[in-house]
């Protein structure tokens, strides 16, 4: 990764670990929710708009969008829990990416010199989009990329086609474990897999980043 782009990186990342510490602390009343959602689901309509809205709203609320996704497709099969999942990661993303174009651009001009802004925006530029699709399935990486891009003002034609491409495989990847999972009756260990296979790999990142951000630090 470039190193220009590993310290905004890692900073909005920390800050958006903060949700999910919050998340873990009341991890026992969402395991609750998620079983009785499993036992008890609403009208496919209402399940459909419920993840959409719980998607959209990632950015603000620390929502676990693999363990979601993965239900979405046990109760609505794998073409509208699809649909539902890549429908509310994509908007959800791309409120973090306005949202980061329209106030983040003037925080990084304070908190950076003109030099040190130019060089993150070329590194945006470059290594941008493949940064955006790779990070896609790690729990607070994929937020932190998306504003930290938008921060540096990548255009929305830049933006749209990682993210959605990305979006659309984990939602069907989801979707169709969560199908055949409740088939099957594992569905509480898929559900499980969807939390722990994407954090370990986002604490693996986290890791490179702090190392790339020591050596950059070094040089």
């Amino acid at each position: 990764m470039d190193r220009r782009l590993v310290k905004p990186l890692l900073l909005v990342t920390i800050v958006l670990v903060l949700p999910a510490v919050l998340l873990a602390a009341r991890g026992e009343s969402f395991a609750r929710w998620l079983v009785q959602w499993q036992t008890d689901p609403p009208a496919a309509p209402v399940l459909g708009a419920a993840v959409v809205a719980m998607l959209a709203s990632d950015v603000v609320l620390p929502v676990p969008s693999g363990p979601l996704s993965t239900l979405a497709g046990s109760q609505l099969g794998v073409a509208w829990g699809a649909a539902a999942s890549f429908a509310g990661m994509t908007l959800g993303a791309a409120i973090a990416f306005a949202l980061a174009r329209r106030w983040g651009t003037s925080l990084a001009t304070r908190l950076s010199s003109p030099g040190q802004l130019a060089d993150a925006t070329e590194a945006t530029r470059r290594h941008g989009p493949w940064l955006l699709a790779i990070t896609r399935p790690l729990p607070i990486l994929a937020e932190a990329t998306a504003l930290v891009v938008g921060a540096l003002c990548m255009p929305w034609r830049q933006f749209l086609p990682p993210v959605m491409a990305a979006n659309l495989a984990m939602a069907l990847v989801y979707a169709a474990l969560g199908q055949q999972a409740a088939e099957r009756g594992w569905l509480p260990l898929a559900v499980a897999a969807s939390v722990a296979i994407p954090l370990a790999a986002a604490v693996g990142w986290r890791r490179r980043l702090r190392r790339g951000a020591n050596r950059g630090e070094a040089n």
